[in-house]
């Protein structure tokens, strides 16, 4: 086989474990987890091919591969990276989102932290334009990253809370009703008037007090 198709599938092989975070979301269903699976894998391909390029072409005088394949590198990984993010947004919280993003980022590049830090002669770890230029980069792709999973939908039906706190507040109870009504639920319930559970404190107080004025006349 031909060293280059080599480590392109060894590269590929690499980003399975960046796939594990999936398997941690338990409420997600299978159809969510199976596409999540595919969208974050091919987001990897093109997030390494694009710190490979980016740093290769960076560091040295003549850049190693061809202007063309580090656009086309960067422009790949950027629109598969908007409709993950928003795949993610739709199922999953802003909070899982992030997790499962950064955590699968995270797994690439530690999985690729010895060759790429690791020295010429590969006995030690240095410091090189090489690696920081990988580094610089993928902190940038993982700002991207954290700031495409925010939103203001964290989940589906989010915003019933809000809607119920509106629902009550415009819900018309007796606290606001006209004088002339208290008097005619008095008049035609009498004292029983004040046995209604769905009466609140404040309503009770006005039909107390409507209850004693009228004794005292």
């Amino acid at each position: 086989m031909n060293s280059i198709y080599w480590v392109f599938f060894i590269g590929l092989l690499m980003n399975i474990p960046s796939l594990v975070p999936v398997l941690f979301l338990r409420k997600a269903s299978k159809n969510v987890k199976v596409s999540l699976v595919f969208r974050l894998f091919l987001l990897n391909a093109f997030l390494v091919l694009s710190l490979v390029t980016v740093s290769q072409n960076t560091t040295r005088k003549y850049g190693l591969f061809p202007i063309w394949l580090v656009i086309t590198a960067i422009v790949l990984f950027v629109v598969i990276l908007l409709p993950t993010v928003k795949f993610m947004r739709k199922h999953l919280t802003v909070g899982k989102s992030r997790a499962v993003t950064m955590s699968s980022f995270l797994i690439v590049y530690t999985s690729r932290f010895h060759s790429v830090f690791l020295d010429v002669n590969g006995s030690e770890y240095t410091l090189n334009g090489y690696n920081v230029v990988w580094t610089l980069f993928f902190m940038f792709a993982c700002l991207l990253a954290y700031l495409g999973c925010a939103g203001s939908k964290t989940y589906s039906g989010s915003y019933a809370p809000s809607s119920a706190s509106h629902s009550d507040y415009f819900k018309p109870t007796k606290e606001y009703e006209t004088q002339s009504q208290i008097d005619y639920d008095i008049a035609v319930k009498g004292r029983s008037v004040l046995s209604d559970p769905n009466l609140s404190i404040v309503e009770q107080r006005c039909y107390r007090d409507a209850l004693e004025n009228k004794d005292e006349f």
